[in-house]
C-alpha cells in the first residue's frame, strides 16, 4: 500500500516543494536507506531541479547505487554545467562502487563537450583495461569523442577496429568526417556502409546530404532525396533543414523554398538556412522579407541570423536596413557584436561606398580588426580612389596581424600606387626579401556526367 502512495507521490511531484515533502515523507518512513527508491528519488527529481536533486545525492546516510550516480551524471550532461558530470565520475571512483557500460558514454561524452582530452583519453584507456572497449555503445561514444576533439585518425581507427558494427557505428563515422571537413571521406565511407548491405537511417542521412552540401554534390543529393522519398523514410525537421540547406548551397533555390514551405515543423536553423540560401543566390530583399516573417512567427534570431542577413544586406547593397538590423541586434536582442558582424558591417559600408562610416566602426571596435576586415576595408579604399585615414597607415595593421599573407603585400602596394609609388615599391622589395609569394588563385568544379556511385 505505501509502495503505491509512493509512486503515486513520484508522478504528482513537479516543483521543489514538492519534491521536499516528498522528502520529508522518505525520510519518515525510513525509505531513504533503501537503495531502490533512492535511486528512483534522484531519478524523478533530477528532472525538476538538479541542485536540489545533488543536495539529496551528498547528503544521504547510504552510498548511493550505481544508477543513482549514472543518473545525475547523465542530467549533468545535458545542462550547461557539463564539467560537473566530469567531476562526479571523479567522486565515484574514490568509492567501492564500479562504473558500469552506462556510465563511461555518459562522461565521454561530457569530455568531448568540454574539450578534455585528456581525460577523454584516460577514460578510453579504463574503457580497454575493464573491457568495456568491446562494448558497442562504448566504441561508438569514444568515436564521437574523439572526432570532436578534432582526432578523427583516432576515430577511424576505433572503427577498424570494432568486432561488430550498427547503424550508430556508420552513422556517427560519417558525421565524423563532415564534422572535421572531409566530406570526400564520408562518402567514401557511404560507399563501403552500402557493400556492407546497412541501410542508413535519417541520422545518417542528414551526415551525408552535409558531405553533399561541402562538396556541392547535386547529384547524389537528388539520390538521397529520392531515396527518402521511395523508402519512407520519416521526415522530421533535421532532415528537412539538411535538404534544403543542400539545394539551396548548390544553387536550386527554387527546390530549397519548395521543402521549406511543405515543413510543418521550422526551428531557428531551418529559417536562418533558408535566409542564407536566399542571400547566397542573390535574393537579399526577399531574406530581409523572409527574416521579418521568422520574427513575426516567435523565433528569436542568434548571432547566426543577424550574421546571415547583415550579409545579405551587404550584397544588395542595402545599407540602411543593414544599420538598422546591427542596432536592432545590440539594442534590441542584446547579442554582442562579434568579428564577423563588423566584417559584414565594413563590407557593406565599403561596397557602397560609405568609406568614412566603415572607417569609424573599425576604429570603435573593441577588438582588433582581423586581416579579412583590413582586407575588406583596403579594398574598398582600392575601389573608390580615395581613402578616410590618410593620417594612420592602415596597410601597416594589415600586414602586422598577417605578415606571411603574400596577397596582403600586393593589395597593400596596389593601393599605395594611387598615393605613393615608392611606397609601394617598397612593400614589393619586402616581398622579394621575406621570400613572401602570393598564390595562385584556384577552384574546384564538380564534373559534368553522371557517376555509377551517385547513387543509394
Amino acid at each position: 500500500m505505501i509502495s503505491h502512495q509512493i509512486e503515486a507521490l513520484f508522478q504528482r511531484s513537479k516543483t521543489t516543494l514538492h519534491l521536499l515533502q516528498l522528502h520529508s515523507l522518505i525520510i519518515k518512513i525510513a525509505l531513504d536507506h533503501d537503495e531502490y527508491r533512492l535511486s528512483q528519488f534522484i531519478s524523478f527529481s533530477s528532472s525538476i531541479s538538479l541542485q536540489f536533486c545533488r543536495t539529496i545525492f551528498d547528503n544521504s546516510p547510504i552510498t548511493p547505487p550505481i544508477f543513482a550516480w549514472n543518473t545525475l551524471m547523465r542530467e549533468y550532461s545535458k545542462s550547461s554545467t557539463k564539467i560537473e558530470s566530469v567531476k562526479l565520475f571523479n567522486q565515484l571512483q574514490r568509492t567501492e562502487l564500479k562504473p558500469d557500460k552506462f556510465t563511461l558514454p555518459i562522461v565521454l561524452k561530457s569530455c568531448g563537450h568540454c574539450l578534455m582530452i585528456g581525460t577523454g583519453g584516460s577514460l578510453h584507456s579504463m574503457a580497454f583495461k575493464s573491457g568495456f572497449s568491446s562494448d558497442i555503445h562504448v566504441s561508438n561514444t569514444l568515436m564521437r569523442m574523439y572526432a570532436v576533439f578534432g582526432a578523427i585518425g583516432y576515430a577511424r581507427r576505433l572503427f577498424d577496429e570494432m568486432l561488430e558494427r550498427d547503424i550508430v557505428s556508420w552513422s556517427s563515422m560519417i558525421a565524423a568526417y563532415v564534422h572535421c571537413n572531409l566530406p570526400s571521406d564520408a562518402l567514401l565511407l557511404f560507399q563501403s556502409m552500402k557493400l556492407a548491405n546497412e541501410q542508413p537511417n535519417s541520422i545518417t542521412l542528414v551526415s551525408l546530404l552535409g558531405a553533399c552540401t561541402h562538396v556541392l554534390n547535386i547529384r547524389l543529393g537528388r539520390c538521397i532525396h529520392s531515396h527518402i522519398v521511395t523508402s519512407g523514410i520519416e521526415l522530421h525537421v533535421e532532415l528537412e533543414t539538411a535538404l534544403l540547406g543542400m539545394y539551396a548551397k548548390c544553387g536550386h533555390i527554387e527546390q530549397a523554398f519548395h521543402i521549406f514551405n511543405s515543413m510543418a515543423d521550422k526551428n531557428l536553423q531551418t529559417w536562418t538556412i533558408m535566409i542564407s540560401g536566399l542571400a547566397d543566390n542573390g535574393h537579399g530583399e526577399e531574406a530581409v522579407s523572409l527574416f521579418t516573417s521568422m520574427e513575426e512567427a516567435g523565433f528569436r534570431p542568434d548571432s547566426l541570423s543577424f550574421s546571415v542577413i547583415l550579409c545579405a544586406c551587404s550584397h544588395k547593397g542595402l545599407v540602411d536596413v543593414g544599420r538598422r538590423y546591427f542596432h536592432k541586434m545590440v539594442s534590441i536582442y542584446n547579442i554582442r557584436p562579434t568579428m564577423e558582424h563588423y566584417g559584414c558591417m565594413v563590407d557593406m559600408f565599403g561596397r557602397a561606398g560609405e568609406l568614412e562610416e566603415a572607417y569609424d566602426l573599425i576604429k570603435s571596435m573593441p577588438i582588433e580588426p582581423n586581416s579579412v576586415i583590413l582586407r575588406s576595408f583596403i579594398s574598398a579604399c582600392k575601389h573608390h580612389g580615395r581613402i578616410p585615414c590618410a593620417n594612420e597607415n592602415i596597410r601597416d595593421i594589415l600586414l602586422k596581424v598577417e605578415p606571411e599573407l603574400g596577397s596582403n603585400y600586393v593589395l597593400a602596394s596596389s593601393l599605395s600606387f594611387l598615393f605613393n609609388c615608392n611606397d609601394a615599391n617598397s612593400l614589393r622589395s619586402a616581398m622579394k626579401e621575406k621570400g613572401v609569394k602570393k598564390l595562385p588563385g584556384s577552384s574546384w568544379v564538380q564534373p559534368l556526367g553522371g557517376s555509377s556511385e551517385d547513387s543509394i
